[in-house]
């Protein structure tokens, strides 16, 4: 539900990268795997959520920034309620470039969206 919410909002928003969208923190993985071996592009923006299936966004975070390619990409760790000080400091601590509550209403989300497009 929370994928279908952002896919939408990301249509309305400024943006104009396509979206990529991955079920879990392995699928993205093995994206960029592909991107490593020249069958994919490489990725302008990473955004992770902190519940994801199998590997949380934290353990995701730190298998990308292992990645020599991928330590400057930028990644914002989103798409989660918590706003608790000690999930920041993790994520910063992985590698996160920056971290974004999810927002609750449709226009909070697009605005979200929309700041990416200005940065």
């Amino acid at each position: 539900m929370d994928l279908e919410v952002a896919r939408s909002c990301y249509r309305y928003s400024r943006l104009d990268s396509v979206l990529i969208a991955f079920e879990s923190g392995s699928e993205l993985l093995a994206y960029l795997d592909a991107v490593e071996e020249g069958g994919q592009e490489m990725p302008s923006l990473v955004l992770l959520d902190i519940n994801m299936p199998g590997m949380d966004g934290f353990e995701v975070l730190r298998h990308i920034r292992a990645r020599k390619r991928f330590r400057k990409v930028p990644i914002v760790v989103m798409l989660t309620d918590s706003d608790d000080p000690r999930d920041v400091e993790r994520a910063y601590e992985h590698g996160a470039s920056g971290y974004q509550v999810k927002p609750m209403r449709v226009q909070e989300y697009v605005a979200f969206f929309d700041s990416l497009a200005d940065g």
